[in-house]
């Protein structure tokens, strides 16, 4: 299986623009930053006095009870009362520019190829069982499987230390969340076209 391994990676040409970059940990970090915030959900509310139902009469006269005056039984110093200042729907999604995230991209990309934790694989029917077993062997490490092969995403979807994504959808979080990566040979150039379009 080392073998079929080592032609493959000897039959794909490499673009140095997406293989051979210099790695910024300060872009990939701004990058990740971006990618982890618009995944957040800004989905905690409160009510404020406002919004607590009830309250709408005065709990005692102004004067003469001898007690300090109160307007509403939903002041937030009430019981079962309003919040102040308490958390909101928020909208946490933040914008980038698409040549930083796809040259992040590139960066994480030249990083694993550099620490020898990227492979460039034939996967096919034939050869994906062999290479199933060889990655459940080594399940110490996340394992990322970059093809564009649907029926390749059906047979890798319940193992949990493997994650499947489409080189179309490709970024540097997926790269970084996973310590091996595996590219399919008929993905690379899918790659090249689409991270170096527009450069």
């Amino acid at each position: 299986m080392a073998e079929k391994k080592t032609e493959t990676k000897k039959t794909t040409k490499l673009n140095p623009k997406i293989w051979k970059v210099e790695l910024n940990p300060d872009l990939v970090a701004q990058v990740l930053y971006v990618y982890m915030s618009n995944a957040r959900k800004g989905t905690a509310t409160t009510k404020t006095r406002g919004e607590v139902s009830g309250g709408g009469k005065k709990p005692w006269k102004q004067k003469g009870t001898g007690r300090a005056r109160q307007g509403s039984i939903r002041s937030p110093l009430w019981r079962k009362g309003g919040v102040v200042f308490g958390p909101t729907n928020r909208n946490w999604k933040k914008k980038i520019n698409s040549k930083m995230a796809k040259k992040a991209t590139c960066m994480m990309l030249s990083e694993r190829l550099k620490e020898k934790e990227l492979e460039f694989v034939n996967i096919d029917k034939k050869n994906f069982k062999d290479l199933r077993k060889d990655i459940v062997k080594n399940s110490g490490k996340k394992t990322l499987v970059v093809s564009t092969n649907k029926e390749l995403q059906l047979a890798v979807r319940n193992l949990t230390k493997i994650n499947f994504v489409d080189s179309m959808k490709l970024n540097a979080k997926h790269i970084v969340d996973s310590t091996k990566v595996l590219i399919d040979q008929d993905s690379v150039k899918v790659l090249e076209e689409r991270l170096t379009n527009g450069k």
